[in-house]
């Protein structure tokens, strides 16, 4: 053992990352709230949200503070809200019960909401140098493709002997811990990538399995398919005067929180449905249109009307409102949505 410890830290001394707007600090806030932005995201996508996002909340008790919706907006278009409501939950947590500070303790972090093992690692870590090992989706294919780990690794047997294998192989200094863990992490987002490979640029390449075998192309063993369930749901883009009408999702469900269109059972219920709620009967449906995503254990097909209503007036309704349309991407809408407005408003 040793190995792979010291030559990553030598490595990331010369090809690291070394100016990321997280980096370069202990502030345990910052580098949490960076953990989580990156849970599933790009850092080339995460960059621009987490600037904006710690100028609107410098501080955890700013956070806080804030009302949901707020941090929704900011949220936009980063998709995983579940990410954002559980970052203010966490937040609160340690603003009233910890004094705005991040507790050291492995255990305490592992237990508040949106934190896993890997990302307690990560803040035990960067924040306060204790030597906790990290697991994300790049340090998974490092590992199973210097290890020759020829099995889907969200497995649990699998996951289990990645955790083993990510605690024998950290560095013996608890000093070197930081540069170690963000060492890793660059290896896999910039040389041992899922498709393209750097095999020729990797430090670890004399002693990688995969590259020995000829591997590199197989691992990591995809997950095996199975069939989705494709669920079916209506929706109306309602326009009027240059607004569109939107309805809060629940708190709980798929995009609670957010801003959604109204739904209806089927287009036959269109009519009914604007009558009903917005006492109108004088409009124009000016297009149909589908959009198609997808949930870890479904399919989802987006059907749509857009519907221009000839009335100017902006009729109230209980738990709807009216939105500009110049204002949308400031409000906090799931993805499709985001995506089927935007689609009609350059049409």
């Amino acid at each position: 053992m040793g190995f792979i410890s010291d030559q990553l830290i030598k490595w990331h001394k010369v090809s690291g990352r070394h100016d990321l707007p997280w980096q370069n600090t202990n502030d345990p806030y910052l580098i949490w709230l960076s953990e989580i932005m990156l849970q599933q995201t790009q850092v080339n996508t995460v960059l621009a949200y987490f600037k904006k996002f710690i100028k609107r909340f410098p501080d955890i008790d700013t956070l806080a503070n804030a009302k949901t919706e707020r941090i929704f907006e900011l949220w936009s278009g980063l998709g995983y809200y579940a990410r954002a409501r559980n970052l203010h939950k966490t937040a609160i947590i340690v603003s009233q019960n910890y004094n705005g500070k991040f507790p050291s303790s492995f255990d305490t972090l592992l237990s508040f909401p949106g934190i896993g093992r890997s990302t307690a690692g990560a803040i035990s870590a960067f924040a306060f140098k204790k030597k906790k090992p990290i697991l994300d989706g790049n340090v998974k294919r490092v590992f199973s493709r210097y290890f020759g780990i020829r099995e889907w690794t969200g497995e649990h047997s699998v996951e289990k002997k990645l955790w083993e294998v990510a605690t024998v192989n950290l560095p013996k200094k608890s000093a070197h811990i930081h540069i170690y863990t963000q060492a890793l992490m660059d290896l896999g987002a910039t040389i041992c990538k899922r498709s393209t490979p750097l095999c020729n640029n990797c430090p670890l390449q004399s002693k990688c399995i995969s590259f020995k075998k000829n591997w590199v192309k197989e691992i990591p063993i995809s997950k095996p398919k199975k069939a989705l369930l494709t669920k079916e749901i209506f929706l109306l883009a309602i326009d009027s005067n240059a607004h569109y009408l939107v309805k809060k999702k629940p708190s709980k469900g798929v995009w609670a929180g957010l801003w959604s269109l109204p739904e209806v059972k089927n287009y036959k219920n269109s009519s009914n449905w604007l009558e009903e709620n917005l006492n109108e009967n004088n409009f124009k449906v000016i297009w149909i249109g589908k959009h198609k995503t997808s949930f870890t254990h479904y399919k989802l097909n987006i059907h749509f009307q857009h519907i221009l209503l000839h009335s100017s007036k902006l009729h109230k309704i209980d738990n709807y409102k009216w939105i500009k349309k110049s204002n949308l991407k400031k409000t906090a809408l799931p993805t499709p949505i985001n995506k089927i407005l935007a689609s009609l408003n350059s049409g």
